[in-house]
C-alpha cells in the first residue's frame, strides 16, 4: 500500500486536483474545511447565475448565456460531492492497481506503463487546457473592468444578487471570489474525469494482459495456471464494477446535462451566425464534447477489451485440454461474454452515445 504522503505516479494529476478540493487520501479537518469552502463557493456561484437567469427569463440570449455556467457549476457540485462520497473507495482502487502491478511479469508491466503513459499525457493536457480556459474567462473580465466605467463593471460570469456589488471594495471581493470559484469548478472536472479515465485505462491494460495469458496457455501440465488466471479475471471484473459504481452518478448527469447544453449551444450558434461571439460558442461546445468524449471513449474501451477475453479463451489450445478443463474454459467464456458496461440508469458511456449526443 502507498503511504499517506506518497503520490502514485500514474495518479499524480488527480492527486493534485483532489487535494485542492479537499479530498486527499487521509481525511483530515483541514481537508474537510477545504472541501466545505470550495463546495459552498461553487454553490453560491450557481445560485448567483440562477438569480440572473430568473431576472432575465424573457431575454432568450442572455438566458442561454447564463445557463451554460449554471449547468457547468451544477456538474462541478455533482463531481465534487461524488468524489467526497466515494473518497475512501477512490484511494482504495488506486492502491489496488499498485498492488496488482507488483504481481505482473516484466513484459506485462510494460503494457500497463504504456497505457499509463498515454493516460498521464491526457490528464496533464486536460488540466492545462481547462486551467487556460479559466484564465481566459477571468482575464477577459478583468480587462473589461479596467477599460470600462464603474457602472459597466461585470463579474467573470453573468450573475445577480439581491444587493448592489458595484462598490469598488464589494466588487473586488466578489470578483476574486467568482474567479476562485471558476478554478474550483475546473479542478472538480479534472479530478473526477481524469480519475475515471485513469482507472478505466488501468482496467483496459489488465484485460489486455488477461487476453495474452489465455492465448498463451498450454494445457497438460495441470490446471494451477488456469485457476490463477480465472481468479485474476474475476478480480478485474470486480474492480471494474467498483469503478463504474463509484462514477455512475457523474456519468448520468454528465451525459444528460451535456445533451441539454449542446442543444442550447446549437440554438445560440444559429442566432449568432456571422458574428464574433460565435467563436466563444464554438469553443464552449468543443469543451463540452471533450468532457463527454472522456467518458464515452473509456467506456467503449472497457466494453471492447472485456469482451475480447472471450475470443482469447477460444484462441487457446483448449482442444488439447481434458473435459474438466474445457468446462472451466466454457464457464470463463460465458463470464467474459458479458461486457463491462459503463452504464448508469438509462444512459451508457460509449462511442454510440457520443455520436447520439454530439451528432
Amino acid at each position: 500500500m502507498s503511504g499517506p504522503d506518497k503520490t502514485v505516479d500514474f495518479f499524480r494529476v488527480q492527486s493534485i486536483c483532489l487535494r485542492a478540493i479537499g479530498i486527499a487520501r487521509v481525511d483530515t479537518r483541514v481537508g474537510r474545511a477545504v472541501f466545505a469552502v470550495s463546495f459552498f463557493t461553487v454553490l453560491v456561484m450557481k445560485l448567483g447565475t440562477v438569480m440572473f437567469a430568473v431576472k432575465h427569463i424573457d431575454e432568450i440570449m442572455l438566458l442561454c448565456d447564463c445557463l451554460g455556467p449554471t449547468f457547468t457549476a451544477y456538474l462541478g457540485l455533482v463531481r465534487q460531492y461524488n468524489l467526497r462520497l466515494h473518497r475512501a473507495e477512490v484511494w482504495s482502487i488506486v492502491d489496488e492497481f499498485v498492488a496488482l502491478r507488483r504481481l505482473l511479469k516484466s513484459n506485462e508491466i510494460r503494457i500497463v506503463k504504456k497505457y499509463n503513459r498515454i493516460d498521464r499525457f491526457l490528464a496533464w493536457a486536460y488540466l492545462i487546457t481547462a486551467m487556460s480556459t479559466g484564465v481566459l474567462f477571468v482575464g477577459v473580465a478583468l480587462v473589461l473592468v479596467v477599460l470600462s466605467d464603474r457602472a459597466d463593471w461585470k463579474l467573470p460570469l453573468l450573475m445577480d444578487f439581491p444587493f448592489d456589488v458595484k462598490h469598488p471594495v464589494t466588487f473586488t471581493i466578489f470578483f476574486v471570489w467568482c474567479s476562485v470559484a471558476i478554478f474550483w469548478v475546473v479542478l472538480d472536472c479534472v479530478a473526477c474525469d481524469s480519475s475515471f479515465g485513469t482507472f478505466s485505462s488501468c482496467l483496459v491494460a489488465h484485460f489486455v494482459i488477461i487476453q495474452d495469458r489465455f492465448e498463451s496457455l498450454q494445457f497438460g501440465t495441470g490446471n494451477s495456471a488456469l485457476g490463477q488466471l480465472i481468479e485474476y479475471h474475476k478480480h478485474i471484473l470486480h474492480v471494474s464494477d467498483r469503478v463504474i459504481d463509484a462514477y455512475k452518478n457523474v456519468i448520468l448527469n454528465q451525459l444528460l446535462i451535456s445533451s441539454i447544453l449542446l442543444c442550447m449551444l446549437g440554438f445560440q450558434l444559429v442566432i449568432s451566425a456571422g458574428t464574433s461571439i460565435m467563436v466563444v460558442y464554438v469553443a464552449y461546445g468543443t469543451a463540452i464534447i471533450i468532457q463527454v468524449t472522456y467518458y464515452c471513449y473509456y467506456g467503449s474501451q472497457l466494453y471492447h477489451e472485456s469482451t475480447l477475453v472471450h475470443d482469447a479463451v477460444f484462441k487457446s489450445n483448449w482442444y488439447e485440454a481434458d473435459v474438466r478443463t474445457q468446462k472451466m474454459l466454457i464457464n470463463c467464456m460465458m463470464r467474459a461474454k458479458k461486457p463491462v458496461n459503463a452504464k448508469s440508469g438509462f444512459t451508457e458511456a460509449s462511442l454510440p452515445t457520443l455520436k447520439a449526443v454530439a451528432g
